[in-house]
Parts: structure tokens; C-alpha cells; sequence
């Protein structure tokens, strides 16, 4: 009878440690809408998403490159509607064949390309993945009456030997917007000296950012051979250069004329206006072609007139080139 009491009296202490199956309560199943899965026909994707700082400013779109149509107006030339759209001054002559350069009328329209340039340069050059150094300046930039902005950079060659198919990317920075303004910007010549100067001018068309900041990058300069004969040596011999009285334009006027030891004639002749304010910064820059050769031993005229963006002008650098 003792050992039939000892059981029993284990029993109840096993019982009383073991734990109580009501001291936790059943959680209560709420009922849910069925979904229906649909099955994603593709194998997924295995790419890891990069991730975009907050601060990091959106693009703006891309233009679709759609041609265009511009009405001549009364004192503009191909070259200065060329910068206007941002634009080779080949481009916009390959675009109107039958468009005399020399003779154009007030009221006739151009077919503008989409800005797609390329510059010609030599076929034993090749372009390398990093453009020659140049010195960049800040750009100047300035409103227009139709909030649009043009910007200069007069770039300057601090090597020993002459840099050929310069080209740029002007930025402005909306400071309220965060968004990126872009266009791409080619020189009047083609040709940079060792030691010279070339301008660089942009256009950026209406509606342009109210605050901003504006910079620059150099997307190609490429070295010339000392061998090369792809240009010929000119000089100015001459020029006469007329302010207004108001600063806003300049009249430039000079001779011609092949320098050099070469043999050979020009074909192709350009002389570039560069204007400056009263603190050598850039406020206009205006292109002349010849419409006839240079030849050896001969003097050749050109008049040309630029117009100031901003700032009176003060005084008006001129630069000449000459190709066989």
C-alpha cells in the first residue's frame, strides 16, 4: 500500500511542472480576400539595380532629331544660325545646297539638321580616347531677351605643336530645378596654334534655366603632324578695327595674305571676330568665308561684323586660317 502511495504521489508533482496548455491562447484567423498569382513568363532577372543618390540632378530628355525650318533674318549669316542651334556651319550648307553663303535674303527659310557633328579631321590622325589638354576657362555666359542664354569660352593652346577638331560640351546647372542643360559647341576654325587662342560660342534656346551655374568639358582636340600639309600659313597684314559709340558692334576690316614657305594656293580662307568687354571676357564671336581662293604672292579683303551678347565691346581679337 506504501508503494501505491509514492506512485500516485509522484505522478501529481510530474503533472504540476509540466507546462499548462491554456496559459497561451489560440491566435484568432482573420479572413482574406483571395489573390490570384500570375505567373511571370521570362526567366528573372539576375541583375543587382544600381542605386541613384537623392541628390543626384535627373537629365533633361533628348531632342528627337527632327530637321527644322529658320527664317532669315535681316543681319544674320550661316554661321551665327549654326551656333543658334547648335549646329556645324558645314551641316547647315549640306542641308541647303542651293543657299548662296554670300547672298542671302531676308525672308528665306533654312533647313536646320538635327545636331549631329562630326569634324573632319586628317585620316593619319586617328582620334585618341583622351582629347589633348587645353585650358578651359570659366564660361560667359548671358540671358537674352527670349530667355534664352549664349555662352563663350576662348580656349588657349599651351603646347608645343598645333591642335586640330576641338570640340566642347557647355553645362548649365538649374539650381532650382536640379535638371542639366546641355549643347555641344565647335570653333569658328578648325585649327588651334601652339601658344593661340580659338572661341568656343553656345546657344541654349528658350525656356533656359534663371540660376544657374555654368562649366565646361573638352570632348576632343586632336594633335597636328609637323608633317602635315593640311592647312597653309596666313597672315593679316593688315586690319582696321571701328567701335560704335555704344560698344554694341564692331566693325573689322583687314588684308590677307599666305605667309610660310609652302608652295601651293588657299582654297578655303576664314577669318574669325572675337569680341571682349572691359574684362577680356568673351561677349560676341562672328565668322567670314572668302568666296574665292587666296592665291600665292596675292592680297585678299574681308569686312566682317560681330555684335555684342552683353557687355560693351572694348576690343576684337581677329584669327585667320587657310586650307589648300
Amino acid at each position: 500500500m506504501k508503494k501505491v502511495y509514492l506512485c500516485f504521489l509522484a505522478a501529481v508533482l510530474l503533472t504540476a511542472c509540466s507546462p499548462s496548455g491554456t496559459q497561451l491562447p489560440a491566435p484568432t484567423l482573420r479572413p482574406v480576400a483571395a489573390v490570384t498569382l500570375t505567373p511571370y513568363a521570362g526567366a528573372p532577372s539576375t541583375s543587382t539595380p544600381s542605386l541613384t543618390p537623392a541628390n543626384t540632378p535627373t537629365p533633361l530628355p533628348t531632342a528627337t532629331p527632327t530637321p527644322r525650318l529658320h527664317m532669315i533674318r535681316r543681319g544674320e549669316d550661316l554661321f551665327g544660325i549654326a551656333l543658334y542651334y547648335g549646329i556645324s556651319l558645314q551641316d547647315l550648307l549640306t542641308a541647303n545646297p542651293t543657299v548662296n553663303p554670300y547672298a542671302l535674303r531676308i525672308g528665306d527659310q533654312l533647313v536646320v539638321p538635327a545636331a549631329q557633328y562630326t569634324p573632319t579631321l586628317d585620316p593619319r590622325n586617328p582620334p585618341s580616347p583622351t582629347p589633348v589638354g587645353l585650358n578651359l576657362p570659366q564660361p560667359d555666359c548671358y540671358p537674352t531677351q527670349d530667355d534664352g542664354i549664349w555662352c563663350f569660352a576662348l580656349l588657349s593652346n599651351p603646347q608645343t605643336f598645333d591642335v586640330e577638331g576641338v570640340s566642347a560640351v557647355f553645362r548649365l546647372y538649374d539650381r532650382l530645378s536640379g535638371q542639366i542643360f546641355s549643347q555641344n559647341a565647335y570653333p569658328p576654325l578648325n585649327r588651334l596654334a601652339a601658344g593661340g587662342v580659338l572661341p568656343l560660342a553656345v546657344f541654349f534656346p528658350p525656356p533656359a534655366p534663371v540660376q544657374f551655374d555654368a562649366g565646361m568639358e573638352l570632348l576632343t582636340a586632336l594633335p597636328i603632324p609637323a608633317e602635315s600639309k593640311r592647312y597653309r600659313e596666313v597672315e593679316i597684314t593688315q586690319d582696321e578695327i571701328s567701335l560704335s559709340e555704344d560698344g554694341l558692334l564692331a566693325d573689322a576690316r583687314g588684308s590677307l595674305r599666305l605667309s610660310g614657305e609652302e608652295d601651293g594656293d588657299a582654297s578655303v580662307v576664314v577669318v574669325a571676330a572675337v569680341a571682349l568687354d572691359a574684362q577680356d571676357r568673351v561677349v560676341g564671336v562672328r565668322r567670314w568665308e572668302s568666296d574665292q581662293p587666296l592665291m600665292r604672292g596675292q592680297t585678299l579683303s574681308f569686312h566682317l561684323r560681330v555684335y555684342t551678347s552683353s557687355n560693351p565691346i572694348v576690343r576684337v581679337i581677329l584669327l585667320a586660317e587657310a586650307v589648300p
